[in-house]
């Protein structure tokens, strides 16, 4: 019995922070699904679960790329029947993605599929990279080694740590591709090694975050909204995207209740008092409860938060995280709790916060001397 492919289209039940979910041609075999993203996100309101088609002002655009993808399927299903091939999701696969020619955008659509929006854009900048280094019609087979060494010398004068984040990357988008069999190459990163270098992570001692607490009410208005929200971070651990996309509908019975942005995670964090205290003062009308500026302007601000708090460090949205963990670990908090409030998949990853507190406790030790 020769298997069929049957074909429809899927909407991610994940909205992102814009409101909109991904589409997906989802494929049947022999009764095994697999979805192929698509590089288009609309609103759940303009999509028809019975008839799979898109509405809305773009429908007519967006339902040609459909039909023009579930074509291009029933193609393949044509020629693998005709030359008497097997029809499964290998077959398909070979022919599907053109193991020569599989474009970076391909495989970062494929490695994104269960990602958060945010991650999308993450590798897309990493394309943009790659593209204006090597040309765009870049594939991923087209990275080897020398490309690699090539793309790392153009990186030559950024921090260590940030070399290390675009390696990583890419090296996940190849064992992506390695994954699926859409590299036909042996995985270069087996000769090419990058380190990170571990970092004395910037945060606050209870004594400076008082320092804010007493003078904000001082502040000129728009940086005392923004030493509100960076205080309300320090209360929570919410990352800026996660606070800056926090909606009414996420508190429920003193909990905030959020899928992370970064990492997809469901965290429900208690909400302390001077937290409830921020949040009864909010009076934006629309369903977000903070209206904060760009990543880039709200660290701008912060910088005269640490000025007219008179503090001397470089303040950022991740110190109020940094902060938040810290102190959690000085109240005794568990690592396993703290951990958990932050949404890290790793308790690892918590655990570096136990390392920054150990010069901070030394500190504190020497009073014993004096």
């Amino acid at each position: 019995m020769v298997n069929k492919i049957s074909t429809s289209v899927f909407l991610n039940p994940h909205i992102n922070k814009e409101g909109k979910s991904k589409l997906y041609i989802q494929v049947l075999i022999d009764r095994k699904t697999k979805r192929y993203p698509l590089e288009i996100f609309i609103y759940p309101k303009d999509f028809c679960r019975k008839t799979k088609k898109v509405k809305g002002a773009d429908k007519d655009r967006i339902n040609r790329i459909i039909l023009r993808e579930i074509n291009r399927i029933n193609d393949i299903y044509l020629e693998l029947r005709e030359l008497g091939e097997p029809i499964n999701f290998e077959t398909f696969e070979n022919k599907y993605f053109d193991k020569a020619q599989v474009s970076l955008r391909d495989i970062i659509k494929l490695h994104c599929e269960k990602l958060p929006y945010s991650r999308f854009l993450r590798y897309s900048t990493l394309e943009n990279k790659l593209k204006a280094l090597f040309g765009d019609d870049i594939t991923i087979n087209e990275i080897n080694l020398t490309k690699i060494q090539e793309f790392d010398r153009s990186l030559k004068g950024l921090a260590n740590n940030t070399v290390w984040d675009n390696h990583k990357d890419l090296k996940a988008l190849i064992n992506t591709a390695i994954r699926l069999g859409l590299y036909k190459h042996e995985n270069p990163y087996k000769n090419f090694k990058t380190k990170y270098v571990q970092t004395m992570r910037t945060f606050l001692t209870a004594d400076e975050l008082a320092l804010i607490e007493e003078k904000v009410d001082t502040f000129p208005d728009v940086v005392k909204k923004i030493a509100n929200v960076f205080l309300f971070q320090c209360y929570t651990g919410l990352r800026y995207s996660d606070v800056a996309a926090l909606k009414w509908e996420n508190i429920r019975n003193n909990f905030i209740i959020i899928q992370t942005e970064k990492t997809n995670e469901i965290v429900n964090i208690p909400i302390v008092n001077k937290a409830q205290a921020i949040l009864d003062k909010q009076t934006n009308s629309n369903d977000k409860i903070f209206s904060i500026p760009s990543n880039q302007k709200y660290n701008h601000y912060l910088k005269l938060v640490a000025l007219y708090a008179g503090i001397d460090k470089n303040l950022t949205s991740h110190v109020a995280r940094h902060t938040f963990a810290t102190i959690s670990i000085e109240l005794g908090i568990p690592i396993e709790i703290i951990s958990k409030l932050l949404g890290h998949k790793d308790l690892s990853t918590t655990k570096i916060y136990t390392k920054i507190l150990n010069p901070v406790l030394s500190e504190y030790m020497k009073k014993w001397d004096k």
